[in-house]
């Protein structure tokens, strides 16, 4: 009698790390919210049905994301927002709510629930710079309050919605209190930690089966080699320094091993490998980290049969089979492309029982299409398992349990976890190599091979090059570093393919943990990485000089016209700009006249100014490579210094309400004319707390009698 076709489900679930080492602050909320939608939500729905066994996949990263928030020592931009008094919100944070908080698919997230949607049509339309005037003008401060509430509702999953405190949330609709806004908050926190015990428990019960991915989810082929890309693409533009450090692809792995068996009490018996990608380099040490299993897309064991000169042997046979990758393994599971497709993209606008009666049927006719030969074969079904159910009506529930059931039911189809097909069925076909790729196109021009993408590789390069001088006891917080910023989500949102409200959020996150290598390492980082990778409109809202001004230094506005005509850059505030929960600066003003270059410096009320020992530093660019350093002395007054030894005198400084500063032409470099680059970073104990602007510098074109000139035609 001819053996079930075995289905092996893997739901795959990761998140980049979000947060900053310098600030201790997670600017993104999406572990959180999917946490508190997805991740506890499909074990739970998984363990309703008795019969199914399935695989989830967990990367380290998100692990540790989990816990912090569990043991409540995260602290997040978007929940400490929430927790703003709606009623003592400014102009900037008012502005981001009616930007940030509708961030969602609104078909299934928004719609369904009328006072959402009324918010949603309270704010008006967008303007050119991406801010929402109407709302400004319309929302009140009750309204604001439902609007911080409703963005964190919409991410409440089942399991969430059925605690009796979030349900009363929901009944209660509108009018919240900003009580409600803390239950809800503090009960997603407590949340996101009972995942990992909840997945730890199925497990021990057999009724999944977990796998891990390397650490920080990097693409294993590129860290071995990046030119490993051109296997598949021969003529993709590569960056012009190389990557090729397989230690690191090793300890990716490493670590991830030994943070599974410290959750989970044991080791891995398998690896999704981050975004499916392979190669004959990431085999070996999947090998060598003593994985049994890894797996992979069908596209990438058609390439490797061809690379092995075996295509003749792609058959259905050949396809649903578990393969043996050279003598001595990994065994080798190849994912059904099409149909994982079909559940990530396409069945979320069908009805659930309609979906899953068709993705049933398409594993009835792969059975049909097999040979009676007493083997038992294997479809993979392999996707994230995160963000697809925000497209499915009720997160994808009726849709997960149709297809369960009838998993669970079926004669002739039986689901299995990966280890319990190995050890179901013993053959395995043989594969001598394995083409470098990973499941999109079969390739990894995702990851690499657009201009952003391959500038994110070289400043990667040059910093892992300075890493490998730096002396191993005092770089272990560098590497750790090292390690986040190869993670395979930066160079996902770089370039053209993708597109994301956050990209400039994924951008300055990316150069940050870049810069971190050398600031850890106790060198400063290289300018270049304060430049953004990903172009887009200035995120800070500034204007340059409009008349030339000599104000008199003596850190106070001394009359409402001596810094009327000054360029300013404030805070920002723009579309996708990175919010910070707290802002050390109000505003940066610049001007100059014939001599001398002015800054006034405006730091923000205490206690959320520059704190009592820290530094305001003004980094100039060019022409010259100067630091100013700003700070208080052991008496409390403030000091103003060369951070560098430039034999020039201190410039004239006075601090009082503001900061003033007047810089002589010459000790910047400038000859009557010319262009400053600079921005300013407020730290403490070293540790950067807000930089003005994010990324990027001010440029300021020097031309006393040019903007004298021209502002008088004007």
């Amino acid at each position: 009698m001819k053996k079930p076709l075995s289905v092996a489900i893997l739901w795959h679930m990761h998140q980049p790390e979000y947060g900053s080492v310098q600030t201790g602050e997670i600017y993104l909320p999406w572990t959180r919210f999917h946490a508190a939608k997805d991740y506890y939500d499909m074990a739970a729905l998984a363990a309703e049905e008795a019969g199914l066994r399935l695989t989830i996949n967990v990367a380290p990263s998100l692990m540790d994301q989990l816990e912090a928030y569990g043991a409540g020592r995260a602290r997040e931009t978007y929940a400490d927002l929430t927790l703003r008094d709606a009623a003592e919100l400014d102009l900037r944070e008012r502005a981001f709510l009616l930007r940030s908080f509708f961030q969602l698919p609104w078909s299934s997230m928004l719609l369904p629930y009328p006072r959402y949607r009324q918010l949603a049509e309270r704010r008006g339309s967008a303007d050119e710079h991406g801010e929402y005037p109407e709302g400004l003008k319309r929302y009140s401060a009750s309204e604001y309050r439902d609007l911080q509430m409703w963005f964190n509702l919409a991410w409440c999953g089942r399991a969430l919605q059925c605690r009796p405190e979030v349900a009363e949330l929901f009944r209660k609709g509108r009018a919240f209190t900003e009580d409600d806004k803390r239950l809800l908050v503090e009960t997603q926190f407590r949340f996101a930690g009972e995942v990992l015990p909840l997945y730890g428990r199925l497990a021990r019960e057999a009724r999944i089966e977990l796998s891990v991915s390397p650490y920080y989810h990097p693409i294993l082929p590129l860290l071995c080699n990046n030119r490993s890309a051109r296997e598949a693409v021969p003529d993709l533009p590569l960056p012009a320094v190389p990557f090729a450090y397989p230690e690191d692809a090793r300890e990716q792995i490493a670590r991830a091993v030994a943070r599974y068996a410290g959750e989970f009490g044991r080791q891995p018996a398998g690896m999704w490998p981050s975004e499916g990608a392979v190669s004959d380099a990431a085999l070996d040490l999947a090998r060598g980290a003593g994985l049994h299993w890894l797996a992979s897309d069908d596209g990438v064991l058609a390439e490797s049969l061809r690379k092995s000169r075996r295509t003749s042997l792609f058959d259905a046979a050949r396809r649903f089979s578990a393969h043996r990758y050279g003598e001595a393994g990994p065994d080798l599971f190849f994912r059904d492309h099409a149909l994982s497709d079909l559940i990530g993209f396409t069945y979320a606008r069908w009805q659930p029982a309609e979906a899953a009666s068709d993705l049933l049927g398409r594993l009835r006719r792969i059975h049909e299409a097999l040979p009676d030969d007493g083997r038992h074969y294997i479809v993979p079904l392999i996707l994230d398992g995160e963000n697809a159910w925000e497209h499915y009506p009720d997160n994808g529930t009726e849709f997960l349990r149709s297809l369960y059931r009838g998993l669970a039911t079926a004669a002739d189809l039986r689901p299995v976890s990966f280890s319990e097909f190995l050890d179901l069925e013993a053959r395995r076909e043989s594969l001598p190599t394995i083409a470098a790729g990973s499941w999109i196109s079969s390739n990894l021009r995702t990851w690499i091979g657009h201009p952003e993408k391959n500038r994110a590789w070289e400043l990667l390069s040059a910093a892992r090059g300075f890493l490998a001088s730096v002396p191993a006891p005092a770089s272990a917080e560098a590497f750790r570093e090292m390690l986040i910023a190869e993670g395979s989500d930066w160079f996902w949102w770089y370039g053209d393919d993708h597109q994301t409200p956050n990209a400039a959020e994924f951008d300055a996150l990316f150069r940050s943990h870049v810069k971190n290598v050398y600031l850890l390492s106790g060198r400063d980082s290289p300018l270049e990485l304060d430049a953004p990778i990903k172009r887009g409109p200035t995120r800070a809202q500034q204007r340059g000089p409009r008349h030339t001004i000599s104000p008199t230094i003596d850190g106070r506005v001394t009359d409402y016209f001596e810094w009327q005509a000054a360029g300013f850059a404030l805070v920002p505030g723009g579309r996708g700009s990175m919010h910070r929960s707290e802002r050390r600066l109000e505003a940066v003003y610049f001007g100059y006249d014939a001599r001398r270059f002015y800054l006034r410096l405006d730091p923000a009320p205490d206690p959320r100014g520059v704190p009592e020992k820290g530094a305001v530093t003004v980094q100039f660019v060019s022409p010259l490579e100067r630091r100013l350093r700003i700070r208080r002395d052991p008496s409390g007054q403030w000091r103003c210094t060369w951070a560098e030894s430039v034999t020039a005198p201190p410039p004239a400084f006075a601090a009082d309400r503001v900061l003033e500063l007047a810089i002589p032409f010459e000790d910047l470099g400038i000859d009557r004319t010319g262009e400053l680059r600079f921005f300013v970073t407020v730290s403490d104990d070293g540790r950067e707390l807000e930089r003005l602007p994010e990324s990027d510098f001010l440029v300021v074109g020097v031309d006393p009698p040019g903007l004298d000139q021209q502002e008088w035609i004007v």
